[in-house]
């Protein structure tokens, strides 16, 4: 009886065993083919999220929303594994203070004092590189990523006015995000995105939809 319970055991497991071996050499042999370099551009929304609470009072005015652009290209190494290089523009963020008004950042309170209004802005940009992880579906191949950039800002700080984005100039930290891609045909894909990006304590969310073709 033990002997033939066994059997009984043995026989599932070894139809189990030569499904997912089969299964494997379906997604190698898919792998393989689905290797190859590629480049896109995309449009994108983005928008700053604060590592501290901005408080605003006596009509300043913060807005910490943008549009811009990435250009991206990479390395299929396989249908599941790619590592890509990418440079982002996320537009500009600003702030208005009128005379009088104040602006709030955790601890911080700036208050412009001028007689005058005064103004702050923020252009920044960021290159960098990732891995990305992708399900090998058809129709669509969602994916995750994540990597590391350098990123710079160029700012213009009136007297009296706050710096609310960035303790720093420039600096290099994380990024991670999660889209999918839409091949149109075996050249071309389009390609919808969502990414953080952090700046310090601070970080940028962008939005981006965008085309790429493979070579």
């Amino acid at each position: 009886m033990i002997l033939t319970f066994r059997g009984a055991l043995m026989r599932p497991m070894h139809w189990a065993k030569k499904y997912a071996l089969g299964l494997s050499f379906l997604l190698v042999s898919h792998a393989v083919q689905a290797q190859g370099l590629y480049f896109g551009l995309a449009t994108s929304h983005s928008e700053i999220d604060y590592g501290a609470d901005v408080v605003l009072a006596g009509g300043a005015t913060l807005d910490d929303q943008g549009s811009g652009f990435k250009a991206f290209g990479g390395y299929h190494f396989n249908s599941l594994v790619s590592v890509e290089a990418h440079y982002a523009d996320f537009g500009e963020a600003s702030v208005l203070m009128p005379n009088g008004s104040s602006v709030t950042r955790g601890t911080s309170v700036v208050t412009n004092n001028t007689g005058a209004i005064s103004s702050t802005t923020v252009d920044s940009t960021s290159f960098g590189f990732s891995a990305i992880l992708m399900m090998p579906f058809e129709a669509v191949k969602p994916f995750l990523k994540v990597g590391m950039h350098s990123w710079d800002t160029s700012r213009t700080v009136g007297a009296g006015s706050a710096d609310v984005f960035a303790t720093s100039v420039d600096g290099t930290d994380f990024l991670r995000g999660i889209g999918f891609d839409v091949p149109v045909s075996d050249v071309f894909s389009t390609r919808l995105e969502y990414e953080v990006y952090d700046f310090d304590d601070d970080n940028i969310a962008m939005l981006s939809w965008g085309v790429f073709i493979k070579f």
